[in-house]
Formats: C-alpha cells, sequence, structure tokens
C-alpha cells in the first residue's frame, strides 16, 4: 500500500488515520470532488480470501445506501489489483472512545444525548436490513460541532443475506459482544441494542461492565454473569437509566428492547424525567439465569433444588462456551501468549505519580517501574508545554508488569492549522483567518499577473502549526507591474538614453525635425511623460534640429515706365 497513492485513478491517498485487525484508514482526497475523503483499505490477510472480499465489496454497497447524519456516509467501494477499499466521508472530531479516555465517565445528560444519537443511526441501519456488530466507543465519532456518528457500517452484516454465520462472530469486540455472539449463534439487530447498552453503561460509570484477562474471559462473563447496576458505581444514575441500561443488556434478545426506536423513546422519556417503559432493575438479591429457550428466569425464593438445577445447567452451558471461545480465540491468536497469560500472570506493580514532571523524566520514571508509556498532548494555557498534568492510571494503582499508563502532557498554548488563502480575496482571506482562530497581520502590497486585491503569498505557510491568536502577514496582488515613462523633452540623447534604459525601458531614436527645443536635444516622446507601461516598452524620441527657420521676404514686382 506504501507504493499505491491514488485509487482507482481517483482517489489520491495521503496519510494513515488509525489501524484496526481488519484495515487501515487513510486519508484521501477525492480528485473528482475536489473532497477530503477517509479510504480504509482491507488488510492483505483478507484481501487474499475472495470469499471475504466479495462479502466486503457487496456489505460496503449495502452500507453505502445508508444516509442517515448520524451515520458515516460510504460514498464508493472499489479495488485496484489487490487492493480493496471504501471511500467514506472524513468527519474531523475525536472518537468517543478518545473522550472518555480523557473524561473517565460523562454526565447522565451527555450519556443520554449520545446514547440516543447512536439509536437513531441504529434505527435506520435496522429499517435497511443492516445489523452494526460492532458497535463500541472507537466506532462512534463526536466532531467539533458535537454531532455523533457511527462509523464502519462497511463491515455490517445485511440480515436477509448468507453472510450471517457463526464463524462470523468473532469480528466484535469482546468487551461489547452479545451474549449470542460470544456463543457464535446467528445474531439480529437486537445485539446492536446490547451493545449500545454496554456503551451507555460505560459513559455513566467509567468503566466496562465486564473485565477479564483475556478476550474469552471477557466473553464468559457476557454470557453468564449480571453486570452491577450503574447507579451503585455512579450515584448521579436515576433509577429511569439503570432500568434502561439494563433491560438493553439483558442476556435473552426477547428481554431486550425489541426495536432502536423503543430504546430512543425510553431515552427521551428518561431525559424529560418521565417514568421509562423499561423495568426497574431487580433488587441485588435476585439472580437472573438463561434458560434453554434464551428466556430470562428471576429466581427470589429457596427453591434449592431448581436452582441447582438450573445452575448445573448454567456450569454445563457455560463450559461449552468456554471451550468453543477458547478454539477461536487459539485460531486467532498465538496460543504461547494466551497460556502464559492465563496461567503465568506478572508481577503487580505500584503506579507512579508523574504528575508535575516534564515529559522526559515522567517517561523514564514510569518505564523503570516495568510499565508501558503512551504519551497524550493536549493544549493547556494553564500548565507550561511538556509537562505532565494527568496520568491514567492515577499514582498508586496496583497493575500488572508491563501495563500501559497514558500520560497527558501539556503542549502548552493551543497550536491550530494555518489555512491557505493564496487566491482568496483579502476579505475571503481574514475571514479564513479568524474562523481558525488566528488574527490577520501585516497586510503587503506587490504587482503580479493576479487581479488587483487577491492574495498571492502569505506567512507563515499553510498547514503550518502556530499557536492560537498568531497573526498572518499576507501580501495583496496590485495587478501586472507597470513603469511611468520619463519626461526627456529638451534633454540630450544621451541623457535621454540613460533615463529611459534606467526605468528598464527601450531608447529609440526617430527622425530629426524642428522644434523649440534646442539643436542637438530630444524635441518630443511617445509615449508621453507619465504615461504607465509595462516594463521593456520601447519609448520613442525625436532630435531638435532647432526652431524652424523664419521665411525669406519676397520683393514685389516693379512695374515698367
Amino acid at each position: 500500500m506504501a507504493k499505491q497513492r491514488v485509487l482507482g485513478n481517483r482517489y489520491e491517498i495521503e496519510r494513515v488515520l488509525g489501524e484496526g485487525g481488519m484495515a487501515k484508514v487513510f486519508l484521501g482526497t477525492d480528485r473528482v470532488l475536489g473532497r477530503t475523503v477517509a479510504v480504509k483499505v482491507l488488510s492483505p490477510q483478507y484481501a487474499e480470501d475472495q470469499q471475504f472480499v466479495a462479502r466486503f465489496r457487496r456489505e460496503a454497497q449495502a452500507a453505502a445506501a445508508l444516509n442517515h447524519p448520524n451515520i458515516v456516509s460510504v460514498f464508493d467501494t472499489g479495488s485496484t489489483g489487490n487492493v480493496h477499499y471504501i471511500v467514506m466521508e472524513y468527519v474531523e472530531g475525536r472518537t468517543l472512545q478518545d473522550t472518555l479516555r480523557e473524561e473517565s465517565r460523562l454526565t447522565p445528560e451527555r450519556s443520554i444525548e449520545i446514547g440516543e444519537a447512536v439509536a437513531k443511526a441504529l434505527s435506520a441501519a435496522h429499517a435497511k436490513g443492516l445489523v452494526h456488530r460492532d458497535i463500541k466507543p472507537g466506532n462512534i465519532m463526536i466532531t467539533r460541532e458535537g454531532q455523533v456518528k457511527v462509523m464502519d457500517f462497511g463491515i455490517a452484516r445485511a440480515t436477509t443475506s448468507d453472510t450471517v454465520t457463526q464463524t462470523a462472530a468473532v469480528l466484535g469486540t469482546a468487551a461489547y459482544l452479545s451474549p449470542e455472539q460470544a456463543q457464535g449463534e446467528t445474531v439480529d439487530h437486537r445485539s446492536d441494542i446490547y451493545s449500545l447498552g454496554v456503551v451507555l453503561y460505560e459513559m455513566l460509570t467509567g468503566r466496562q461492565p465486564f473485565t477479564g484477562d483475556s478476550p474469552v474471559s471477557i466473553a464468559y462473563r457476557h454470557v453468564t454473569e449480571d453486570p452491577t447496576p450503574p447507579s451503585r458505581l455512579n450515584p448521579d444514575v436515576r433509577e429511569s437509566l439503570d432500568a434502561i441500561v439494563m433491560t438493553s443488556m439483558a442476556k435473552a434478545p426477547g428481554d431486550r428492547y425489541q426495536s432502536a426506536q423503543e430504546l430512543i423513546d425510553d431515552l427521551r422519556r428518561a431525559s424529560e424525567g418521565m417514568p421509562v417503559a423499561a423495568a426497574v432493575p431487580l433488587p441485588g438479591d435476585t439472580t437472573q439465569v438463561i434458560d434453554r429457550g434464551g428466556h430470562t428466569q428471576v429466581l427470589t425464593g429457596p427453591l434449592e433444588e431448581e436452582m441447582e438445577e438450573e445452575e448445573e445447567r448454567g456450569r454445563r452451558v457455560g463450559w461449552i462456551v468456554f471451550w468453543t471461545l477458547l478454539i477461536l480465540a487459539i485460531l486467532g491468536l498465538a496460543s504461547f501468549f494466551l497460556v502464559r497469560a492465563l496461567l503465568t500472570g506478572p508481577e503487580p506493580v505500584t503506579v507512579p505519580d508523574v504528575v508535575g514532571f516534564n515529559r522526559v523524566a515522567a517517561v523514564q520514571t514510569l518505564e523503570e517501574a516495568g510499565l508501558e508509556v503512551e504519551v497524550v498532548r493536549r493544549a493547556r494555557d494553564d500548565v507550561p508545554a511538556d509537562q505532565v498534568f494527568r496520568q491514567d492510571p492515577e499514582a498508586g494503582t496496583e497493575v500488572d508488569e508491563g501495563s500501559l499508563v497514558r500520560i497527558f502532557v501539556s503542549r502548552g498554548t493551543r497550536m491550530v492549522e494555518v489555512p491557505s488563502v493564496v487566491g482568496l480575496s483579502q476579505e475571503e482571506a481574514q475571514q479564513a483567518i479568524e474562523d481558525a482562530g488566528l488574527t490577520l497581520g501585516f497586510v503587503g502590497q506587490e504587482p503580479s499577473e493576479e487581479d488587483p486585491g487577491i492574495v498571492i503569498s502569505q506567512d507563515p505557510q499553510p498547514e503550518t502549526e502556530v499557536e492560537e491568536g498568531s497573526a498572518v502577514n499576507i501580501v495583496i496582488s496590485t495587478g501586472p507591474e507597470t513603469v511611468a515613462v520619463p519626461s526627456v523633452v529638451c534633454d540630450s540623447p544621451e541623457d535621454a538614453r540613460s533615463e529611459i534604459e534606467g526605468r528598464d525601458l527601450v531608447y529609440q531614436e526617430e527622425t530629426e525635425e524642428f522644434s523649440d527645443c534646442p539643436s542637438g536635444t530630444v524635441a518630443r516622446q511617445d509615449p508621453e511623460a507619465g504615461a504607465e507601461v509595462a516594463p521593456g516598452s520601447t519609448v520613442r524620441v525625436w532630435i531638435s534640429l532647432g526652431p524652424s527657420p523664419e521665411p525669406s521676404p519676397t520683393d514685389s514686382p516693379t512695374d515698367g515706365a
């Protein structure tokens, strides 16, 4: 892909935006329409699988039919040689995953707002027969204006096609898998509702409902365990929101919301303080189990024999699920690393406190403690540049050796990118500069082939990163360059030539003629003095013969006598 800079003779590839297990996403330009796009290129290991490629194309074309403000649009799909790609709308912003990393958890109001937007996107997709299958914070974009957009419908599954298979279940992300996905069963639109319930849970609590040492153990817990109600982890969560999340995450699809619209309606009721349709969560001493028909039962009394029977049945189902998922994991992962992770486990490490350190010292301190480090730069006017102002996990937390610690380092004043204003009028350039958070600096003027008033150069150059509020200097065209013709009448030819050629003009003598100027000087010139002409123009001069002579007197005729 590094050598393939243009796909389909149309999409110019610029730089990598992100990378996942199935594909890599590039920033690109549509040469035909002149717009910025995101181009997702299928990973080489999948590009060799013709059946997967055919499904990739078919499902991308189905996703292209989706047109909704909360869905990242798919514009095109194609292949160039063995490179298979999807062209999508380019969205400027950050993922919900990045937002949660920085803010830990969101307010209930903001969580409802985002959840409702995602549910609207799912409702539109489900109406077209598409199931997303991988709803997670990393696939939810929040634009700079706060609009929510769902990504990656290009790998969705059409519920009416034969592409829904058990082996495809492993494409989802373990932390957000529905129980039926984790067990390799056929899924429908209610699996997306479960995954959105997990996302709502994480927004409200700042943590995922189930964690574990491996994807297998996490998926197993989705099948066999109930999550702790969000309100027990965040007292700001109301009972109605508890009900919405727990209903969305019901083990049996039949016990969840049966459509995304039902979830939208309940989220709106919760935001307005009205009663919701979802059942209020049961007391903590009740237990939910899934029977063989996929229906949820609630055990509240001392029915010991029934409980023992159900527990034994659950253990049998759990072991079947466990071994199935373990086999799938081994097919996708190196068995050596899986066994080592399950059996040996690293030594615990106490995370050092590096807040207030400069970046170099913080990285060195954490690495010496046996931890991995990721540096995240953020603009902070109140923190000196290159100083750590936050870390995740916090100091004193016990983590495994080799765990990742993310440190947030100040970039000082917020940096912004200088826009390109060459070719714009002065008014348009000033507006573009101010829209970028910068100010208009010195405005110079120079002649050029551009029309008067058009920007012909700028400083700093486009795409340069500068501090917010910095000045951008521009130079405005005064039109094509001209030269004023000097006055050389009555000058000597030598002086006239020197004056004319000194103005980057061409001196040319014409014939001699009588004039009021002294003989041997310039009698007249063309063009006249003061005329504006292009550099290199010719100035013609006539040399004076002096004043015209007076006519000789004529004698009067004499009459004969």
